[in-house]
């Protein structure tokens, strides 16, 4: 990949000036739209380090998924195979469960805790890698913006973008210190996948998207809309054109999207990974589905039909081909990786992970910044095609059009779909931006011009946002936020795990915990015991019975509590999860607890804790 160089203003300059005039056209010549977006990114990045490092030296981490992920990369540096990965310390009664997760993501975190571990000791080096990690992934993208917009019918956005980027929060939050887990490369290489859709269509893009399609969706499954979508998108234009370089790209694509996807999955799960038959990642039906596809599309391709509807209707049928493909191998699979559920984890669990819930479930506050960033870089976008005369300039625009749109609708449905959505908002917002900044240095009189290049600022995604919601929140009280939010009596609020109670809680003999499930991944991560449940849907029936324990009937949850074979059974005071349980029936296990009256087959354990950390013993049976 090269990188663009910065237009040099034209002009001929006195031959007095000429040494001020070289010097200023090289470091103009410098400033290319890679080191822009380098320097841009290493400056947010900095602040985002300053700014938590506390965090950072206490290993504060936001998401329980953020805690499973390490503890994956300790299991697997401590010598678990590459192939296997089981979590063994959850759900020990039933054998662990095993993780949908990719080694992708846990390959560079264990490479770089490997190589400082000799300089500076396993717990130092942890830190280092968990805090640069993410903002490295997070400059690999600032350039892949660059690059892959840079083809756009403005070369200005190339130089722009790393600023839109950096004020785009959803994205953002996915490359902050600390934030380790899958998100920031479904991120990077949903715009590898675009990047390729930008350029000139051919064979060899073709193939690089596949195979970056195959790799987001090792990463995880969540992709597959993103995947599909493009994929449709290369069907139509060969369907209604016909042209030669558009059937090479489609072909491309499912090729390597099939031939990937199988070589991943060997290469990160083993040859067990070639025929599970799991519907929450990449597996036997995804991948029979993609060969479907391949296979039935190279058949059309090579045939090559004169009509534009024929080859609707030959593309339309190798859809249904792969969708019969994937529904053969594994039925359930058309029902969606969390239709068998237990009803009580759908109820106080999954209903409550707002990321995987439609935008409405998060409020009208929340839904503006989820919006406003999609419909300003989508008005912008349809702008820029509309004034673009060249073919191929609004051609990419219309990529960028359909992707952003199909995006949108995702992020509208599923929460977790709102960074690639805003990601493929970035140019549109650019385009935006620079016209309106262009507007206001017209405007002669100094008031006003000041007045018009704020308004330009607000085309950046966050600041657009915000104004938005200070507009709607003065005039409709629904869209003001909610002032309850963020009230955490200590850092530790949401698990209790400071370093005293962690220190108390490794005294104890390594045993199995009952405790909510929201709190399980953290204990993972800190301590040395095992847990019955995690957030993570699996392990469905051991969440099920955690569930029936807090919040089902009392008399039963000591049956339960012995069948999953746990020896403490604990909570924290001020989890929002524990909150939930007391509040769905007060006189469940999680009330008793919570208000010190626990049942006799329990001994409480005295604990030091700063955040209301409760212990108690599983007496032994009668």
């Amino acid at each position: 990949m090269t990188e663009l160089a910065a237009p040099v203003p034209g002009g001929v300059a006195a031959q007095g000036d000429a040494p001020a005039s070289a010097d200023a056209t090289a470091l103009h010549r410098w400033f290319t739209p890679v080191r822009i977006a380098l320097l841009v990114w290493g400056a947010m990045s900095l602040i985002a380090i300053v700014g938590k490092w506390q965090a950072i030296g206490a290993l504060d981490l936001a998401d329980t998924d953020d805690a499973m992920r390490m503890a994956q990369v300790r299991d697997l540096l401590a010598g678990q195979s590459w192939w296997d990965l089981t979590q063994y310390r959850v759900n020990p009664a039933g054998g662990g469960v095993l993780m949908h997760w990719s080694r992708i993501v846990d390959a560079p975190l264990a490479l770089g805790i490997l190589l400082l571990e000799p300089l500076f000791g396993a717990a130092i080096a942890e830190r280092i890698v968990m805090a640069l990690w993410p903002p490295l992934l997070g400059a690999a993208l600032s350039v892949a913006c660059v690059l892959g917009y840079r083809r756009l019918s403005d070369p200005r956005i190339a130089y722009v973008v790393p600023l839109f980027l950096i004020m785009s929060g959803y994205i953002l939050a996915q490359f902050r210190p600390l934030r380790v887990d899958h998100h920031g490369w479904q991120i990077l290489l949903a715009m590898l996948i675009m990047a390729q859709a930008l350029r000139p269509a051919g064979w060899r893009p073709g193939l690089l998207g596949g195979l970056f399609a195959a790799a987001l969706l090792s990463v995880s499954i969540e992709g597959l809309p993103v995947v599909a979508l493009f994929a449709a998108l290369a069907a139509l234009r060969w369907a209604l054109h016909g042209h030669g370089d558009d059937r090479a790209w489609l072909a491309g694509y499912l090729v390597a999207l099939a031939g990937g996807a199988i070589l991943l999955q060997f290469a990160t799960r083993g040859p067990v990974g070639l025929v599970g038959t799991w519907c929450d990642s990449l597996s036997a039906p995804y991948m029979a589905a993609f060969v479907a596809a391949a296979a039935a599309v190279l058949g059309i391709t090579h045939a090559d039909p004169a009509r534009p509807w024929a080859r609707l209707a030959l593309l339309g049928g190798a859809g249904l081909a792969a969708a019969g493909a994937l529904v053969w191998t594994e039925p359930q699979c058309a029902n969606g990786p969390f239709a068998s559920l237990d009803p009580i984890v759908v109820q106080y669990w999954y209903r409550n992970i707002l990321e995987g819930q439609p935008v409405w479930a998060s409020g009208a506050y929340d839904a503006i910044f989820v919006l406003v960033p999609s419909l300003m870089g989508l008005a912008g976008s349809l702008l820029a095609w509309r004034a673009s005369a060249d073919h191929v300039d609004r051609r990419n625009w219309v990529t960028v059009i359909v992707a952003l749109t199909g995006a949108t609708i995702l992020s509208v449905l599923v929460l977790r779909s709102v960074s690639t959505a805003h990601l493929f908002a970035l140019p549109g917002c650019a385009w935006l931006g620079i016209r309106a900044w262009q507007w206001a240095r017209t405007i002669p009189a100094a008031l006003p011009r000041v007045l018009a290049s704020t308004l330009a600022a607000l085309s950046l995604p966050l600041l657009g946002s915000i104004a938005a919601s200070i507009l709607l929140g003065a005039l409709f009280p629904m869209f003001k936020p909610d002032e309850r939010r963020g009230d955490a009596a200590s850092p530790f609020a949401q698990n209790c795990l400071d370093p005293v109670a962690v220190a108390a809680l490794n005294r104890i003999p390594a045993t199995t915990i009952m405790t909510p499930i929201d709190l399980g991944a953290p204990f993972v991560y800190w301590t040395h015991h095992g847990l019955v449940a995690t957030g993570h849907h699996r392990n469905k029936e051991a969440m099920a019975n955690t569930l029936r324990v807090f919040v089902g009937d009392p008399a039963k949850a000591e049956a339960l509590v012995r069948k999953e074979q746990a020896g403490l059974v604990v909570i924290c005071r001020t989890a929002n999860d524990l909150l939930r349980y007391r509040r769905a029936h007060r006189d469940a296990l999680a009330a008793q607890l919570y208000a010190g009256k626990a049942p006799a087959w329990l001994e409480p354990l005295p604990i030091a804790s700063r955040a209301g950390l409760a212990v108690w013993r599983v007496k032994p049976a009668s």
